[in-house]
């Protein structure tokens, strides 16, 4: 199984998710979601999720979704790169373009 790396904005993403998660719906669901987005990582570490280019302007960066969050990462020396984990309503342009600057 190959691996994935999460940079801090994402590592950031998350926390901000759990905290959500367990403050609104509690520990078991704090639990399944974690696991799930795992899931995700992993498919998309092993190259086997569905996935998307998010523009032709941006090749290299890809989205795939889980559940109500936008998972956006690049692949660099054959290995994954998580790079944002963003909820389906916020303003993806706003939390994503800083991260894509090089």
């Amino acid at each position: 199984m190959k691996t994935y790396k999460i940079t801090d904005d994402a590592k950031n993403d998350l926390i901000e998710i759990a905290q959500y998660t367990l403050n609104k719906w509690g520990k078991k669901s704090f639990n399944e979601y974690r696991v799930g987005l795992e899931g995700i990582f992993d498919t998309i570490a092993n190259r086997t999720v569905i996935q998307r280019k998010i523009s032709e302007k941006l090749p290299n960066v890809f989205v795939t979704k889980y559940k109500y969050h936008f998972i956006f990462y690049i692949y660099e020396n054959n290995n994954a790169i998580i790079i944002a984990v963003i909820h389906e309503k916020r303003d993806i342009l706003k939390h994503l373009t800083h991260r894509l600057e090089t």
